[in-house]
C-alpha cells in the first residue's frame, strides 16, 4: 500500500478517491506492524485512523474495528480496499447513488464490473451484526454469500479494478501507467 504510483502511494490514491466522493466520512484501519502506514493515512479529511492490533487475525478484525467506530446516525458503510489505486470516486458515488435512490433501500450494494463482483461494497446498518460474525480473512465475503439475494449490483461498465497484492500486480500496474 505504500508503494509509489503516479507520484504518491497506492493507499493515498484510495484515500484521495474517497475524499473526492460523496462519502460523509472516512475511517482508515491500519496494521501497526507496517512502518509508515499511520503517517501515510494521516491526511487532511480523514476522520479517524484506527490501529488494528489484531490485524494478524485477518481482514474481519479490521472490519469489526471499523464498524465499532461508526456513529449511531450513520445508515450504511462503504468498504474500500487500500490496495486498489485505480478505484475512483465515480465507482464509490455510483454505489452510494444506487443505495439512496431505491425506495426500499437494499441491504447491500456491490460494484459489478461486466458481471464480475468487486469493490466498493456498501452494507446497510442492518448488516452490521452479520459482519461482526465474520472470522479470519473473509471480511464481508460470508455476508455477501449468505445474503446474495439481497445484494443490489451496480454495474460499472468497465473491466474489474485489480488489487495490488503481489509484485507482479504492482509491475502490471506500472506497465499500464506507461501505456
Amino acid at each position: 500500500m505504500l508503494l509509489p504510483y503516479k507520484g504518491k502511494s497506492i493507499l493515498q490514491h484510495v484515500i484521495d478517491h474517497g475524499l473526492d466522493s460523496s462519502l460523509s466520512g472516512i475511517s482508515v484501519v491500519i496494521n501497526p506492524d507496517v512502518p509508515g502506514l499511520y503517517q501515510e493515512a494521516a491526511v487532511t479529511g480523514v476522520n479517524q485512523i484506527l490501529v488494528n492490533d489484531r490485524a494478524s487475525g485477518g481482514m474481519s478484525t479490521s472490519v469489526k474495528l471499523g464498524l465499532r467506530s461508526i456513529p449511531e446516525h450513520i445508515k450504511a458503510v462503504v468498504f474500500l480496499l487500500g490496495d486498489q489505486p485505480l478505484l475512483s470516486s465515480d465507482e464509490i458515488n455510483k454505489v452510494i447513488k444506487d443505495y439512496n435512490r431505491q425506495k426500499d433501500r437494499p441491504l447491500i450494494v456491490q460494484a459489478s464490473y461486466q458481471g464480475e463482483k468487486g469493490h466498493p461494497v456498501l452494507f446497510d446498518r442492518k448488516m452490521f451484526p452479520y459482519l461482526f460474525d465474520a472470522i479470519g480473512d473473509e471480511g464481508g465475503r460470508s455476508v455477501l454469500k449468505k445474503f446474495q439475494k439481497e445484494v443490489f449490483y451496480t454495474e460499472m461498465g468497465k473491466k474489474q479494478i485489480p488489487d495490488i497484492d503481489t509484485l507482479v500486480d504492482y509491475e502490471n500496474l506500472l506497465r499500464e501507467e506507461v501505456v
